[in-house]
């Protein structure tokens, strides 16, 4: 009955579970969220929910996990793009709240996973896939010529993430009077940052 209240096969049903744990989750916070809660804002019992995941802790990890696969870096890796023009995007990218749902879960991921080394594994996992996918499209630039071979793809994959998670982290903490960076002046910015990666020329 359920199923048919929500018009979609199972897997439909289990993507939408997530979506709504992805929201409740970040919202929420992972200790004062509760199943009920999750199944209700899909119209469903919480028997839907741990007839596929055993507990909250399960749910959780899966909804990290689902989250990633939506982050705004699995769009635009096989774009027919230069790597400078998609790091631009990328960078474009960090102060939109187009994404806000995905990155509060994240946020929160990442101050569960600190406290409890049970789910560090699947932050780590999901922080991994995001560093190989980041490290393609540095090596791609290295390919092209965009991006200094000399420069170490570890270290330029680290500040790509440092700056994903930390402007975030920036525009959640700040005053709420003081007014984020206007996009023209950052991404400005950002293209001096992106430059910076180039191959030095010589004569």
């Amino acid at each position: 009955m359920e199923l048919g209240r929500l018009g979609g096969g199972p897997e439909e049903v289990t993507n939408r579970l997530l979506d709504a744990a992805v929201i409740v989750f970040g919202e929420r916070g992972f200790e004062a969220a509760t199943v009920a809660e999750i199944a209700r804002s899909c119209g469903l019992t919480t028997g839907a929910i741990y007839a596929r995941w055993a507990s909250k802790r399960e749910m959780f990890m899966a909804a990290v996990e689902h989250a990633s696969a939506q982050r705004m870096l699995l769009l635009i890796k096989n774009l027919e793009a230069t790597a400078e023009a998609k790091l631009s995007m990328l960078s474009a990218n960090l102060l939109t709240d187009s994404r806000d749902r995905t990155r509060n879960l994240w946020l929160e991921a990442c101050v569960v996973g600190g406290r409890d080394v049970s789910l560090h594994g699947t932050i780590a996992r999901a922080q991994e896939t995001e560093a190989f996918e980041l490290a393609e499209i540095v090596e791609a630039g290295k390919a092209e010529g965009t991006i200094d071979a000399s420069l170490s793809t570890e270290a330029v994959v680290f500040l790509c993430q440092s700056l994903g998670l930390g402007t975030y982290l920036a525009l959640r903490s700040q005053a709420l009077e003081r007014p984020r960076p206007d996009d023209d002046d950052w991404n400005a910015l950002m293209a001096r940052v992106i430059e910076c990666l180039r191959p030095e020329r010589t004569g």
